[in-house]
C-alpha cells in the first residue's frame, strides 16, 4: 500500500514526497487470549481398582500442537491501517505547477519572506485554504493586498508560483527526483488501488518532479546571495 505524501506551504498548500509514498505496513499480530484453557485433573482411582492406560490419539485425530503454525499468507486484514480504497478521492490534492521565470521566482520568494513574518500570528493553519483566510478575515484581505503588491493577481496565483519554486528547490537540495520516480513505480504496481485514484496520485507525484527550466531558474536563485538564504524558508515551511 502506498501513501500519497503532501508538502504544505502554510495551511492547505501543496509542496513534498515523503513524499507520497508509504512502505508496506507490518501486519498486526493477533492478540493472545487472556484465558488459558485448563485441563481437568483426573480423579484418583479407587484403591484396588485397575486403571486402564490412556491411549494416544489416533493419527489424524485432533490438532497436532507440535506442528509449527502455517506461514502468514498476507491475507489477514490490517485493522489499524485503512486500505487504499478507504482513501477518499477528494482527499488527494490536485497539484498545479507552472514554468518559472527568474522574475516570478524572485517575486514569489520575496512575498513568502514578507507574509511569513508579517502574518506569523495569524493562525493560518486554522483555515482550510489561504483563500478562506482571505475571504473570512480582515487580516486576510491585507494578506491578499500584499501579494497583489508583489505582482500576483490572486492568492492562488502566488501559491502556485511559490509551490513550483519549492518543488525545484527540493529536487536540487534533497535530490528527491529518484525517490519520487520510485514512488510512482510503486503506485503503478499496486493492484489494490482504484484506477482513478491511482491516476490522480501519479499525476500529483509527477507534478512534483520539476522541469529542467524550473531547476535552472531556482539554481540561479541559489547562486544569488540575495536569495540563497530566503530560499531556506521553503525548507522551514515544510518542517
Amino acid at each position: 500500500m502506498v501513501r500519497f505524501a503532501v508538502v504544505l506551504l502554510f495551511a492547505g498548500v501543496l509542496a513534498a514526497g515523503s513524499a507520497w509514498a508509504q512502505t508496506p505496513k507490518d501486519q498486526d499480530q493477533l492478540p493472545q487470549s487472556e484465558e488459558q484453557s485448563q485441563t481437568p485433573k483426573p480423579q484418583a482411582p479407587a484403591q484396588g481398582t485397575e486403571q486402564t492406560p490412556v491411549q494416544p490419539p489416533a493419527a489424524g485425530a485432533g490438532e497436532d500442537l507440535t506442528e509449527p503454525p502455517p506461514p502468514d499468507t498476507g491475507d489477514e486484514t490490517d485493522t489499524e491501517d485503512s486500505s487504499p480504497d478507504d482513501l477518499s478521492f477528494g482527499e488527494i490534492p490536485d497539484v498545479t505547477v507552472i514554468e518559472l521565470t527568474v522574475d516570478i521566482a524572485r517575486r514569489s520568494i520575496d512575498a513568502l519572506a514578507l507574509v511569513r513574518d508579517k502574518y506569523k500570528d495569524a493562525n493560518l493553519e486554522n483555515y482550510e485554504s489561504l483563500q478562506d483566510f482571505v475571504d473570512q478575515t480582515d487580516e486576510g484581505k491585507r494578506f491578499e493586498a500584499d501579494l497583489k503588491a508583489a505582482g500576483f493577481n490572486t492568492v492562488d496565483e502566488w501559491n502556485v508560483a511559490v509551490t513550483s519554486v519549492s518543488f525545484a528547490y527540493s529536487a536540487i537540495t534533497d535530490n528527491l527526483t529518484d525517490d519520487l520516480t520510485n514512488q510512482i513505480a510503486e503506485i503503478e504496481k499496486d493492484t489494490a488501488l482504484a484506477q482513478d485514484m491511482k491516476d490522480r496520485m501519479i499525476k500529483g507525484l509527477k507534478a512534483m518532479i520539476p522541469s529542467e527550466n524550473n531547476k535552472n531558474v531556482v539554481q540561479k536563485l541559489i547562486d544569488d546571495p540575495a536569495y540563497s538564504e530566503k530560499l531556506k524558508l521553503l525548507a522551514e515551511e515544510g518542517e
